[in-house]
């Protein structure tokens, strides 16, 4: 085979096209696959943290650039008061085009690529969305939405 590649240069040319065309998809989907299981984990430790009523994991989970004391301890407030609900279930969910846009004076602190819904035991279902973007090689980490442009 490699004899017949190498006295026909389209033939060549074809299976390096091809080659190349497969280790795309391989490192897409392993790209793909590796994002998805961040996203994952980081839906898993916010269960963790909400059950265990562990609020040092829960700001672990968050992403603290560019966040001053005032702003950390508003989510520290709301963090406390959310574990008053019991937990029913945290989910993935896709971000939607309406999803991580810039509020009236806020900005994300993270690119936001994902939802994570978090439902509550009430006889309502409250829930509550929080934004996650990836932070580097770390993984993904929930936003915090910070004052200004």
């Amino acid at each position: 085979m490699l004899r017949f590649l190498s006295q026909s240069p389209w033939l060549r040319r074809l299976f390096a096209a091809l080659v190349g065309l497969a280790l795309g998809l391989i490192l897409v989907a392993a790209w793909s696959g590796w994002n998805q299981r961040s996203r994952q984990n980081l839906a898993d430790n916010l269960m963790h943290a909400y059950v265990t009523r562990d609020i040092q994991a829960m700001e672990n989970l968050f992403c603290w650039d560019g966040v001053d004391e005032k702003t950390h301890s508003r989510v520290r407030l709301a963090i406390l008061q959310e574990f008053e609900l019991t937990v029913e279930t945290v989910t993935v969910k896709p971000l939607l085009p309406t999803d991580g846009h810039d509020g009236p004076g806020l900005r994300p602190n993270l690119k936001p690529d994902v939802t994570i819904e978090v439902t509550y035991a009430t006889p309502e279902h409250l829930s509550a969305a929080f934004l996650a973007g990836r932070q580097g090689l770390s993984g993904h980490r929930l936003i915090v939405m910070l004052p200004g442009n």
